[in-house]
């Protein structure tokens, strides 16, 4: 089956090795694709050092705070991290620079594998969320090293698709050790699938205990700069998706005619699409500056936003400041049919959530937020615009927000638990602790 499974990866990466080079790999330099079949750039090896695997941007925040922990646990153990996007690699040298090392995830072939696992000899592969790759899970458990999935999760959809291979997905994770799964409803999934049910254990989301989101120099500046030139109110759009910014703009439109003040920041989710997007405003004549042209001082900040109804956020790593300043912040990616985005930054400065229909990728979270009063779930356009009119109401606003903060709160732990399920693989050589709170962060 592993024959026929990398018979087949082979044919996919040649099909599609002009897109991914033209669209995927354009952030990668010569070095980085030496990477990406397993020349990692290490000339000593590590005995029993930890792999951790973070896709892309999300994944990498989601583990910030539990890299920090294992470092702390594991002092004596070296600690590398890979990713597979640009833009995750940027936001793991952003976030924790001091690991011993990063580099590109191999393509899953097992002698590209091999080569990384020979350099590295690690002891553990963390991989976050749902990264199954069997020629990586395979190479692993034969090099000797143990396999743990945090922050797992597996959706209806995703499920549904692993089920069409369920005897090969079963003979997969046969190689994971541990699967920290985010919620009951995770764990069953995975149980289904074919994972031993002694191995699967519910967790919690190490979203929920994600670091502080820093203010910044810009989002600092930006603040003063639109309390001193009383703009407002202010709408971010997170994470927006293909197809998605012609409906936020459907919005915007309604609410610009209530509020003629307001400001629209506007970010996609992937940087790739930063000149796509900003190509599409200029084509619909809207009035915009780009982050990448603007000074982060206050007074000059004033006069660049002053003929500007939207601001392009076209940089990496700003967003979960930028969250501070907003009114209400629309979660991308769920007007469209891709699965959502996730709700922890914004709820931690205590901000009206907006969400449409699609959050599958974060349906246990949704609806978290949703019971609790903590979000409001709209259907279209029209409703967005309608949930930006609600911010006239102080009362209704403020409990909006305290009631996301709160349910932030109440669902944190996810680290604590995670150290521990790692600790029976790598010992414990530093006694356990409780997590610092977010205060103390």
């Amino acid at each position: 089956m592993y024959l026929v499974y990398s018979m087949l990866f082979t044919l996919g990466a040649i099909l599609s090795a002009p897109f991914y080079l033209w669209r995927k790999g354009r952030g990668l330099r010569p070095g980085h694709w030496r990477e990406r079949f397993g020349r990692i750039p290490f000339q000593e090896i590590h005995p029993g050092a930890i792999w951790i695997h973070a896709v892309s941007v999300g994944e990498t925040l989601a583990v910030v705070g539990l890299v920090k922990e294992v470092e702390r646990a594991f002092p004596g153990r070296k600690i590398f991290l890979s990713h597979v996007t640009p833009a995750g690699r940027a936001a793991g040298e952003a976030q924790i620079p001091a690991i011993a090392g990063r580099f590109y995830l191999p393509l899953d072939w097992r002698w590209a594998v091999r080569r990384v696992l020979a350099r590295l000899q690690p002891a553990l592969l963390i991989v976050v969320e749902t990264e199954l790759w069997p020629n990586l899970l395979r190479a692993t458990q034969q090099s000797g090293a143990r396999v743990v999935v945090v922050n797992a999760r597996l959706s209806r959809r995703s499920l549904r698709g692993y089920k069409l291979a369920r005897p090969f997905m079963r003979r997969v994770l046969a190689d994971v050790d541990v699967i920290c799964a985010q919620t009951e409803a995770d764990a069953d999934r995975f149980r289904q699938l074919g994972a031993r049910p002694e191995r699967v254990r519910m967790v919690g989301n190490l979203k929920f205990d994600a670091q502080p989101p820093h203010l910044g120099e810009f989002a600092r500046a930006l603040k003063m700069a639109l309390r001193r030139a009383q703009r407002g109110p202010v709408l971010v759009a997170a994470s927006t998706m293909p197809g998605e910014e012609p409906l936020v703009l459907e919005a915007w439109e309604l609410i610009r005619t209530r509020y003629p003040q307001a400001l629209l920041i506007l970010a996609p989710r992937h940087p790739a699409r930063f000149e796509e997007v900003a190509q599409y405003l200029g084509r619909a004549g809207c009035g915009f500056i780009r982050r990448t042209t603007m000074s982060a001082a206050e007074q000059e900040l004033g006069a660049q936003l002053a003929s500007a109804a939207i601001l392009l956020l076209d940089t990496i790593g700003e967003l979960a400041g930028i969250f501070e300043v907003a009114d209400l912040v629309f979660i991308g990616g769920s007007l469209v049919p891709t699965g959502g985005h996730n709700l922890v930054e914004p709820a931690y400065w205590s901000k009206v959530i907006a969400f449409g229909p699609h959050m599958e990728n974060f349906r246990a979270i949704a609806k978290l937020f949703l019971d609790a009063g903590a979000a409001i779930q709209i259907r279209n356009p029209e409703e967005l615009a309608h949930a930006a009119w609600l911010l006239e109401n102080s009362e209704a606003r403020r409990r909006l927000g305290a009631s996301a903060r709160q349910v932030l709160e109440q669902n944190t732990g996810a680290t604590a638990r995670t150290l521990e399920c790692l600790r029976e693989f790598l010992g414990r050589e530093a006694p356990a602790r409780p997590p610092l709170s977010r205060e103390a962060k």
